[in-house]
Formats: C-alpha cells, structure tokens, sequence
C-alpha cells in the first residue's frame, strides 16, 4: 500500500505543473497578440 501515497503526490504534481505550463502558454499568447492588435480592432 505505499505506492498509493506516492501516486497521489505524482498526481497532483503532473497537474499543477500542467496548469503552470497552461498559464505561461496563454499569458505569452495574450502577449503575442496584443502586439500585433491594431487600434482599430480595440473593442471600446
């Protein structure tokens, strides 16, 4: 029963990198895209 514990810990790891890499993933598409945003295409 000790691989239970460490599978969670693997788990809950594998998420919350996966969610830091999501996050970096849209913050730097965000980025990307206001760049190359027009004034135009603001919505006011």
């Amino acid at each position: 029963m000790d691989w239970l514990p460490i599978l969670l810990i693997g788990l809950y790891a594998l998420l919350f990198v996966a969610s830091v890499a999501l996050l970096v993933y849209f913050i730097i598409r965000r980025v990307k895209i206001k760049k190359t945003e027009d004034f135009e295409k603001r919505d006011n």
